[in-house]
């Protein structure tokens, strides 16, 4: 009875020690599928700025908001890296102020699979939509303090891009995401270790892994 005992023990132990080596290594299988595939993503920064002394020149009696653009795919906050010595030298100059400086990652896509950045602050509302049908491109409509921009324009990767309105104005650059290392796909010794298998003693006794 007693070493029925013990081998039940030993087979729970296997059972468990599998499992975990299974676990392990779709879990490593899965990371090494997703940081191939963010190769291709794309880190979008933009900064709204307006003038310090804007020309007089007010919206036609047709003015209309922003209108929505198609967004089938989602979007996620990053830190800016790319314009910050841009927005520092904006904001030293007497000409111009920073409002918004935002910066996301997205996947690259066509226009119809591709993400929309919605904007929703105080004093600028409306919707950027950077898109990759073939060429690079941009989509701008925004509302900023009562002023509607809206423009698409052609972007090249790691170029600044300048949309320039009467009351403000926009610096928009788009680069690839660095992807993470690819993860290995085999089970590492640390994890080894803790799956091996397990031994008796000279009693019959089962051994503690640990």
């Amino acid at each position: 009875m007693r070493n029925i005992k013990i081998i039940m023990n030993v087979i729970q132990h296997n059972y468990k020690t599998i499992r975990l080596g299974i676990f392990t290594t779709v879990s490593l299988l899965f990371l090494s599928f997703t940081t191939v595939a963010s190769a291709k993503d794309y880190m979008v920064e933009v900064l709204i700025f307006k003038h310090s002394n804007p020309s007089t020149a007010s919206e036609s009696h047709d003015y209309t908001p922003p209108q929505p653009m198609r967004s089938a795919s989602t979007t996620w906050k990053l830190d800016p890296s790319m314009l910050v010595d841009d927005a520092e030298k904006l904001e030293k100059s007497s000409n111009y102020h920073v409002m918004h400086h935002l910066s996301w990652g997205q996947e690259s896509l066509s226009y119809r699979e591709s993400a929309t950045f919605t904007v929703f602050e105080t004093d600028t509302q409306g919707y950027i939509k950077v898109y990759a049908d073939d060429l690079l491109f941009i989509n701008v409509d925004l509302d900023v303090t009562g002023f509607r921009m809206q423009e698409k324009r052609r972007l090249k990767l790691n170029e600044k891009h300048f949309f320039d309105h009467p009351k403000f104005g926009l610096l928009v650059q788009v680069s690839r995401l660095e992807a993470e290392p690819e993860a290995e796909s085999v089970i590492p010794s640390e994890v080894e270790s803790k799956t091996a298998q397990p031994t008796t003693n000279a009693s019959g006794e089962l051994n503690s892994s640990r």
